[in-house]
C-alpha cells in the first residue's frame, strides 16, 4: 500500500511533548533531519476482474524457491492481460495493476507468499475468498442466477437452481466487499484509475465510492444487459443499478445493451439521460455518469505471429490434408445453452437434406470448449449435440477413399467433426486459417470474438508475402461469415450474413449462400472486415475506455462532494464549488437585518410538490405568505407561477390580500394593495398584439397536441388561454420522452415564423408567446419605475434583500434577470449596492449596508441560481423561519 509523506500522530505528540529526551528545539531539529517518505506519483490503472490473467498449477517442488507450492504464468488468452500493454502504450498511464481472484484455492499459510510472488512478478494482487464464499458467490449467484438473467432467461420452474437465493445474494455482496477492501489497500485515490469488469462486480463501485467520494472508477460489462421487463424481476435491481451508477463511466459492447440500461434507470430510478457532443450521460445527484459504447477487439499481432509457430504450421498441414477438396465451415463455442450449437447443427442437417450433393464438398467443424456450468439443461444439450452429430455422419458421411491412417478425431469422411475439448492456440489459429466460413449462431452473447479471430487468421501473418508464399493463403485474402444478429459484434461486421439463429431455415439458407459465394464477393467482404478489425484491436478498446474515464473525471477534484444514503443505497452528491445549500439561519439573519425586501416565489414544484392535478395551498402555507406580505419591511411578496390567473385568484386573492400574483409565466399580473399603479387589478404584461398572435398559433397548435395526446396514453392538454401545456408525466417514461422530443421538433418546424417559444419542463412541453417571462416582473420591481410597483416600507428607499425561489426552466429566466440587474452599475438607485452576499463569519455592520441576494432552485441540478433547497418541505420550513425571525427582530 502506498502512503503519502506524513508525520504520524505519535511522532507529532513526541514533538510537542519531548519530555526528558531533550529540548523542544532539539526534537524539531531531529524531525527535520529525517528523510520524508517518498510519495509514489506514478499514474496507474487498477484493473479489477473476477479472475486474474494468470495460469496456475500445483507445484510442490518449487515451494522452497518461491515460498509456496504453486506455479504461475501469464494467461495469454485473458483479455485483461492483453489490454495492459495497450493502455501503457496508448495513454499517459505508466503502470497497470491487476486485482482479482485465482483459479484455485490457496491455503491460508501460503497466501502471503503467493501475494508477494505474483505482485512482484506479474503486478497482480490476489483476492482470497475461501472455498465456501467463492462457491456461493460465483457458482451460486453469478453463474446460476445472474448469467441467465443477463441473457434474458427467467427461471420459470420452481425447482430451477437459477431461482433467486437470498443466501447467494449475501455471498455476492460479501465477495464484492472483499474485492473493495483489497482495492482500498493498494489504491492511491488521488492518482489511480480503477477499471472494474463484468457482472461479477456490479456492487464494487458503491463500496469504493463510499470509502473515497472522488475515486475515479470505470466499469465495463462484458455480457448483455437485459431489457427493463427482464431486469425488473431482479429483487435487488435498485441496488445493482445504483452500484453501477457509482462508477464514473459505464461501458457496453453495443447500443442495444446501453439502451436497456438507460431504460432501467429511467423506469426504476426515475433518472433521465442526455447527449452532449456525441456522448451519453446520466445526471446522478450532480455527478455526470458517462455511458459509453465500445466493443472489444482482439490482439491481432498475437494471432498473426502464432500462425508461424511450428506447432501451428504442423496442425495447419494436417487440417489441409484432412479437408482437401472440401469447403470448411467452422464453429468454436463454449458448451453453453446460449451458444446455439444445436441450432447450428439442425440448420446444417436441413442444408444437406435440401442439397445432399454438398455432403461431398463441404463439412462442418464444431469445437466445443468444456462446459463451465452443470445441470439438467446442460446434460440435455450435450446429449442433443452428440446425437445430431452421430446422425449426420451416419446419414451423409463419405467413407470411400478415407485413409485408415488419418486421425479418427478429424475423420476424412465425416460431414461434421466434433472436437469436444479445449484446443491450444496453435490448433485454433490453424483451424481458422483453413476454414472457408465461420458460423456463429449464439442466441444471446455479449460480444463473441470468434469472427474477429477468424478474419485475422484468414488475413495471415503480418508479412503478406509470407502468408501468400509460405502458408499458401489466397491473394487477395478472402473469408466468409455467418453471424447471429444477437451477438455483440454483428453490428460491427456489416459484410457478414446476419441470421436469426432461432430460424433454422434462415441459417440453412445463409450456409448455402456462403458455400456458393463468388470469390470476388468473399474478397470484398474480407477486405472490409479486416480494415475494421485491424484498427479496433484490444489495445484500442482499452485505450478508448481509459481515455473516456480520464476525460469524465478531469474536474472531479474541483467538485464539492458528500455522501448520501445508507448501505448499498449510498451515492455521492457532487456540486459545483459555487453551488451550495441555502442555509436557513444565514438567510433569516440577513432577512431580519434588512430594511427593504423583495420575495419572489414559484408555486408548483416550489411551494407544493409537482402533480398532474391542481394542489391548493395548505392553511400553513397561506399563513406563512400572509405574515410575510404584512411585514412592514417587505416591499413585494409575490407568487410567480405558470398557472392560470383564475386558479391563482381563487386561491390567494382573498386569503392573502397583500400578495402580488404573476400568472401564466408573466402574461398577467395582479399587484397587491398599497402600490401606486393598478392595485388589486389584473394587468396584461405581454407586448401589444400578443393576443392576436395567440389566436393564430392556437389554431395550429391544438390539433397537433390532440394528435400526440391520442397516441400517447397518459398524456393530456392544459389550455390556459395565453399558453398551452402538453403533460406527459403519467405516460410511459421512455415513450413519453420520445414523444415530447418529437413534438418539440414538430412544433418548432411549423411555428418557425410565429412569435412563440416552445420549451420542455418537468414532464411537460409548454408553448407560450415570446416576450412573456417571469423576468418581466424583475424589471418592474428593480427598474427605473420600481416605485410604482413596490409597497412603501418603513426602511430605506433602496432594496437590500432579494429572495427568489423556483424549480424549473421558467424560473431560470427570473434568476437571470435578477443577476443582470444586480450586476448593472446603473441600478444603484434601486439597489443598496451590487455586492455579493457576505460569506458566513464575515462581520456585518448593524445598519445592513449591503445587498443580500439569494436565488435558489429546488433540488440539486444545473441552474443559474447560486443556491439550492432540497424540496418543497425545505422551502416551507425556510418561509416559516423568516416569519419567526422577522417578528423577533421587530
Amino acid at each position: 500500500m502506498r502512503r503519502a509523506a506524513s508525520t504520524s500522530m505519535a511522532n507529532l505528540q513526541d514533538a510537542l511533548n519531548p519530555g526528558g529526551s531533550g529540548t523542544m528545539q532539539a526534537r524539531i531539529d531531529q524531525l527535520e533531519a529525517e528523510e520524508p517518505e517518498v510519495v509514489d506519483k506514478t499514474q496507474r490503472v487498477i484493473i479489477v476482474c473476477n479472475s486474474l490473467p494468470l495460469k496456475m498449477r500445483h507445484d510442490p517442488e518449487g515451494s522452497v524457491a518461491r515460498g509456496h507450492s504453486w506455479h504461475f504464468e501469464h494467461d495469454p488468452d485473458s483479455i485483461y492481460g492483453q489490454c495492459g500493454p495497450g493502455i501503457v502504450a496508448g495513454t499517459a498511464i505508466e503502470k497497470v495493476l491487476f486485482l482479482g481472484g485465482l483459479a484455485n484455492e490457496v491455503e491460508l499459510f501460503e497466501q502471503d507468499a503467493v501475494a508477494t510472488d505474483i505482485g512482484e512478478r506479474f503486478n497482480c494482487v490476489p483476492v482470497f475468498l475461501g472455498e465456501e464464499l467463492r462457491a456461493k458467490y460465483y457458482k451460486g449467484f453469478c453463474k446460476q442466477f445472474l448469467w441467465p438473467l443477463m441473457h434474458y432467461v427467467l427461471p420459470m420452474s420452481c425447482a430451477s437452481p437459477a431461482r433467486y437465493s437470498k443466501t447467494n445474494w449475501q455471498a455476492y455482496l460479501a465477495a464484492n466487499k472483499r474485492f473493495a477492501d483489497k482495492v482500498v489497500e493498494v489504491l492511491n485515490a488521488d492518482g489511480d484509475f480503477v477499471w472494474v469488469h463484468d457482472y461479477h462486480l456490479m456492487l464494487l463501485p458503491t463500496f469504493l465510492r463510499k470509502r473515497f467520494n472522488t475515486v475515479r472508477c470505470g466499469y465495463f460489462l462484458h455480457s448483455p444487459f437485459p431489457s427493463s421487463e427482464v431486469f425488473r424481476t431482479f429483487p435487488n435491481r435498485d441496488l445493482v443499478l445504483r452500484g453501477l451508477l457509482n462508477a464514473d463511466v459505464i461501458a457496453f459492447h453495443t447500443f442495444d445493451y446501453a439502451r436497456h440500461f438507460l431504460s432501467c434507470t429511467t423506469r426504476l430510478l426515475g433518472l433521465n439521460h442526455k447527449t452532449k457532443h456525441g456522448a451519453l450521460a446520466i445526471d446522478y445527484y450532480g455527478r455526470s455518469v458517462g455511458v459509453k459504447i465500445c466493443p472489444t477487439g482482439v490482439n491481432t499481432d498475437r494471432l498473426q505471429d502464432a500462425l508461424l509457430r511450428e506447432d501451428a504450421l504442423a496442425s495447419r498441414a494436417n487440417y489441409k490434408a484432412a479437408f482437401h477438396g472440401r469447403k470448411v465451415f467452422l464453429g468454436v463455442d463454449d458448451m453453453d445453452i446460449f451458444k446455439g450449437i444445436e441450432l447450428k447443427l439442425q440448420a446444417f442437417e436441413l442444408l444437406l437434406a435440401r442439397h445432399p450433393e454438398l455432403a461431398k464438398t463441404m463439412c462442418l467443424v464444431q469445437v466445443c470448449n468444456p462446459a463451465r456450468s452443470t445441470g439438467r439443461e446442460m446434460q440435455e444439450l450435450q446429449a442433443e449435440v452428440a446425437a445430431t452429430v452421430e446422425r449426420l455422419n451416419a446419414t451423409y458421411g463419405v467413407t470411400e477413399g478415407a485413409a485408415d491412417d488419418k486421425d479418427d478425431e478429424i475423420g476424412q469422411g465425416k460431414v461434421v467433426v466434433l472436437l469436444h475439448r479445449s484446443t491450444t492456440l496453435a490448433e485454433r489459429v490453424a483451424l481458422m486459417s483453413v476454414a472457408d466460413c465461420a458460423v456463429v449462431t449464439a442466441t444471446r452473447d455479449g460480444m463473441n470474438l470468434l469472427p474477429y479471430e477468424y478474419i485475422t487468421c484468414r488475413q495471415g501473418p503480418v508479412d503478406v508475402a509470407t502468408g501468400t508464399g509460405g502458408l499458401h493463403l489466397p491473394a487477395p485474402r478472402r473469408s466468409s461469415l455467418i453471424m447471429s444478429e444477437f451477438v455483440g459484434c454483428s453490428s460491427s461486421l456489416s459484410g457478414a450474413f446476419r441470421v436469426n439463429p432461432w430460424s433454422v431455415d434462415d441459417v440453412a439458407d445463409a450456409m448455402y449462400r456462403a458455400a456458393m459465394l463468388p470469390i470476388a464477393d468473399a474478397e470484398a467482404r474480407h477486405e472490409k472486415h479486416w480494415k475494421y478489425i485491424s484498427e479496433h484491436t484490444v489495445g484500442y478498446w482499452a485505450c478508448s475506455n481509459i481515455a473516456e474515464l480520464q476525460r469524465t473525471t478531469e474536474f472531479t477534484g474541483s467538485a464539492r462532494c458528500y455522501g448520501l444514503g445508507f448501505g448499498l443505497n449510498f451515492r455521492v452528491v457532487a456540486l459545483d464549488p459555487n453551488f451550495r445549500k441555502l442555509e436557513h439561519a444565514r438567510v433569516a439573519t440577513e432577512y431580519a437585518q434588512s430594511k427593504k425586501r423583495i420575495l419572489l416565489l414559484d408555486y408548483d414544484g416550489t411551494l407544493v410538490p409537482q402533480a398532474s392535478y391542481d394542489q391548493a395551498p395548505s392553511r400553513d402555507l397561506l399563513d406563512s405568505l400572509r405574515r410575510l406580505s404584512e411585514d412592514k419591511h417587505n416591499a413585494a411578496v409575490c407568487i410567480v407561477s405558470g398557472r392560470a390567473r383564475k386558479t391563482l385568484d381563487d386561491w390567494f386573492s382573498e386569503a392573502v390580500p397583500n400578495l402580488g400574483i404573476l400568472a401564466e409565466h408573466g402574461y398577467w399580473y395582479k399587484a397587491p394593495g398599497g402600490v401606486v399603479q393598478s392595485p388589486r387589478v389584473w394587468r396584461q404584461l405581454a407586448p401589444q398584439g400578443t393576443e392576436d398572435h395567440i389566436k393564430k398559433w392556437h389554431e395550429i397548435v391544438l390539433p397537433i397536441l390532440k394528435q400526440y395526446t391520442d397516441s400517447t396514453d397518459g398524456s393530456f392538454i392544459k389550455d390556459k388561454g395565453t399558453s398551452v401545456i402538453w403533460h406527459f408525466g403519467d405516460a410511459d417514461p421512455d415513450f413519453g420522452s420520445w414523444q415530447a422530443k418529437e413534438l418539440m421538433d414538430h412544433l418548432e418546424s411549423v411555428l418557425v415564423n410565429d412569435p412563440v417559444d416552445v420549451f420542455p419542463g418537468n414532464g411537460h412541453v409548454e408553448i407560450k408567446p415570446q416576450g412573456v417571462s417571469k423576468g418581466t416582473l424583475v424589471e418592474m420591481f428593480l427598474g427605473d419605475d420600481s416605485a410604482n410597483h413596490l409597497i412603501e416600507t418603513d426602511g430605506g428607499a433602496r432594496v437590500d434583500f432579494i429572495l427568489a425561489i423556483g424549480d424549473d426552466r421558467s424560473d431560470e429566466e427570473m434568476f437571470h434577470a435578477i443577476s443582470e440587474r444586480v450586476a448593472d452599475p446603473n441600478s444603484s438607485k434601486q439597489l443598496v449596492r451590487s455586492d455579493s452576499c457576505p460569506m458566513p463569519g464575515v462581520a456585518r455592520k448593524k445598519d445592513h449596508d449591503h445587498l443580500a441576494v439569494y436565488c435558489s432552485t429546488v433540488g440539486q441540478k444545473p441552474s443559474k441560481a447560486d443556491y439550492y433547497l432540497d424540496d418543497t418541505d425545505d422551502v416551507n420550513d425556510l418561509l416559516r423561519n423568516l416569519t419567526v425571525k422577522g417578528g423577533i427582530d421587530e
